[in-house]
């Protein structure tokens, strides 16, 4: 039975009482634990002592971490995000500076509190109770999230408006009156500092207060010298320094500060944060991953249409330093980018890939592929770098470290890994696979043999990183003195338990839902009468139906969403409803075509569409061109025998009898329109003559229907 840092044990004679492991030795021999329900310090436990415990059932491993939070950044206030700074800012100092385990010692942490307290002028009482939060809510930023949206008084700021002057008075007399500050004066600050703070020759606070106060608080002028010169009388009500300075400090942005006033070079140089050290030294699974990405040797076709070659994939492999196993995988059609890193991140962070080898169709144990979030990750200056991978990877507690450029030796495992790997691809793929012959003269054009979707090469790329993971013998590997001893062979997953064992300590793990939400891409799905559509596919879900937004989209508009998703698969993405919760949206029935879909496979289904229409659209405008000109000709020849049987009449008569020259041309219409059954109609010229006989029962007809009508009318009268 293995446990980490972060393992959650209860007690089965006190269920309330749950236990956190926030420290273990290289050694596997000690470990620090603390209550997460009680705000104490972490103590000391032996090993032995979990171990034994856990076997007899006296503790039991929790899986679910009760302070394990989703958050949505971007629903914080401001405050509260000062707040979580300031408290991570003085842990990444402590972590930086190797505090533990002396941080556990009580007379060794009041000095390391007062240390603290002195470098970031912060009292020892709120050092502490950062301290205490880091440790009981699970080691990660997280961790130190405020609990301000406890506090009284939500949403409202103390102070505003009219009346008596509040806060501290001034200690010394002055000549201008006290103010209070409302939004229209807010408004004032936040315009002077924008016009006289935020600028390349940083100027001073004060000149900013000062000009602030020359051109919105003077209430006379004087000329002096041809210079109009602004006058603050005595007694005038403005606004203090020290209320300029506190509304300043309550909104700074110091990133913001450094980028106007000094400009983005000197940020990126020397103020960016540095997340981890550059040591390169891994003891044991999870100290160290390394992730890369390269272009597939093979070219795929698509799983819509397997006649049309789709180009080759990318492959993001990471590994883990300490046993050279891949602990991640991902195969895509984007070109190396952060979503790519993404995904293969959440791969290998996942403590379980059973799910995901039984989408593509593979049973396998979770002892057969582990993983885990590690301790530092490894890139070559890549994605790694964007903003957006250091936020995501900052919240997961994890060090970014990226080799200098062009020195893809210093990442040597996973570079090897791609050759293992794909050099055992290759002889089986006859068909799409890249030859070094293939510009030569006469040489076959491989891709036109593919025959590989990206689903079907997935799977060889899984179960080849499952072989390599569990049976490739590594020729290369330098066994040390205790993996020689206990006789452990340089199989990556043999490497790997020995590692857990005796050297780890290092690996984390978060349930997989708050691991998908650090992940995961965000985007703006929009509502629209046809359902939520979000990248040209339409969405439906249980709350729009039930407070009918599809309807609401009818008749006022459309408006966004904003949505998690997962690019592997498109069945489903996910509307954030707060901070906490998601609601799942499912494609709709109209939308079947899509299901169990890539998003890489439905972006090159839906370009290949439009293509094919615009290719329509353009056959089809000479027809439209030869269309037009026929309808044409038939109305200038309309018009032209009309004009030709026209006479002079006013417009009332031309008017009048519309009714009957309808019914005419309704008779004549019947007359050739009419079926007749039983014979065949004659040319004129070969027509039979009508006989006496024909004449005089046409004769008796046409009396005996001129006498019904005059005895009807006789009746009638």
């Amino acid at each position: 039975m293995y446990v980490a840092v972060n393992t959650l044990f209860r007690h089965r004679e006190d269920p309330t009482k749950i236990e956190r492991i926030v420290w273990l030795d290289e050694s596997n021999q000690a470990s620090f634990i603390v209550d997460i329900n009680r705000n104490h310090y972490p103590a000391y436990m032996s090993l032995v002592e979990i171990f034994e415990g856990l076997n007899s059932g006296t503790y039991i491993i929790e899986e679910t971490d009760p302070w394990m939070r989703i958050i949505d950044e971007e629903s914080l206030s401001k405050s509260e995000k000062e707040s979580w700074d300031r408290a991570w800012n003085v842990i990444q100092w402590m972590i930086q500076n190797r505090f533990e385990p002396n941080i556990f010692i009580p007379k060794q942490r009041s000095q390391i509190i007062k240390q603290a307290s002195q470098a970031f002028g912060l009292s020892e009482i709120a050092v502490s109770k950062y301290v205490k939060k880091y440790y009981i809510r699970g080691l990660t930023r997280y961790a130190l999230l405020p609990d301000q949206s406890n506090c009284g008084g939500k949403g409202k700021r103390r102070g505003d408006g009219q009346g008596s002057k509040r806060g501290r008075k001034r200690k010394n007399p002055s000549i201008y009156s006290e103010m209070n500050i409302n939004e229209e004066v807010k408004q004032i600050f936040r315009r002077s500092l924008d016009k006289h703070y935020y600028q390349k020759n940083r100027p001073s606070l004060r000149y900013a207060y000062e000009q602030m106060i020359r051109e919105n608080f003077a209430t006379a002028y004087r000329m002096e010298n041809g210079v109009k010169i602004p006058v603050i009388e005595n007694g005038a009500e403005i606004p203090s320094f020290g209320q300029f300075r506190y509304w300043f400090e309550n909104w700074r942005d110091v990133k913001k500060e450094i980028i106007l006033r000094e400009g983005k070079k000197k940020y990126e140089q020397q103020y960016r944060p540095v997340l981890g050290s550059t040591k390169q030294d891994a003891m044991g699974p999870g100290s160290l991953y390394q992730i890369d990405a390269t272009i597939g040797d093979i070219y795929l076709v698509s799983s819509y249409d397997r006649s049309k070659i789709i180009g080759r994939p990318t492959i993001y492999f990471i590994c883990d330093a300490y046993s050279r196993l891949v602990v991640g995988v991902y195969i895509g059609l984007e070109n190396a980018s952060w979503n790519g890193a993404m995904m293969a991140m959440e791969n290998a962070f996942l403590k379980s890939k059973v799910d995901f080898c039984r989408r593509y169709g593979i049973d396998i144990k979770e002892e057969d592929w582990p993983g885990g979030i590690p301790t530092a990750i490894l890139g070559d200056r890549g994605e790694l770098i964007s903003d957006k991978a250091l936020s995501v990877i900052e919240n997961l507690n994890i060090a970014v470290k990226n080799t200098a450029s062009y020195r893809p030796e210093l990442k040597s495992v996973v570079e090897k890994q791609f050759d293992l790997i794909q050099s055992q691809i290759a002889p089986f793929i006859k068909g799409g696979g890249i030859q070094s012959d293939f510009r030569e003269r006469g040489a076959t054009d491989y891709r036109l043999h593919s025959t590989l979707t990206l689903f079907d090469y997935s799977r060889i790329v899984i179960k080849t990183v499952l072989y390599f993971n569990n049976q490739h013998h590594l020729s290369g590997y330098e066994r040390d003195a205790m993996q020689i001893a206990q006789n452990v062979p340089p199989i990556p997953i043999r490497l790997w338990e020995f590692g857990m064992k005796n050297h780890s300590g290092k690996l984390r793990h978060v349930p997989p839902n708050v691991l998908r939400f650090n992940l995961m891409p965000q985007g703006l799905a929009v509502v629209t009468q046809r359902g939520i559509r979000f990248n040209g596919i339409y969405y439906g879900s249980e709350i729009a139906l039930k407070q009918r937004w599809f309807t609401k989209a009818r008749s006022s508009g459309l408006w966004e969403v904003p949505v998690n998703y997962d690019p592997r698969n498109v069945s489903n993405i996910y509307l954030r409803l707060s901070r906490t919760e998601f609601e799942v949206c499912y494609l709709l029935e109209s939308q079947s075509r899509y299901k169990d879909q890539t998003l890489d496979d439905v972006n090159y289904l839906l370009e290949w569409e439009q293509k094919e229409h615009a290719t329509y659209e353009e056959k089809e405008l000479g027809d439209r061109i030869s269309l037009a000109a026929e309808i044409e000709s038939i109305v200038q020849d309309a018009t032209r025998k009309t004009r030709a049987e026209q006479t002079a009449q006013s417009k009332t008569a031309k008017l009048k009898g519309i009714r009957m020259n309808r019914d005419a041309e309704k008779q004549k219409n019947r007359e050739s329109e009419m079926f007749v059954l039983g014979r065949e109609e004659l040319p004129n010229s070969s027509k039979p003559k009508e006989s006496e006989e024909d004449d005089f029962m046409f004769d008796e007809i046409q009396l005996l229907r001129k006498k019904q009508k005059e005895g009807l009318r006789g009746n009638h009268d």
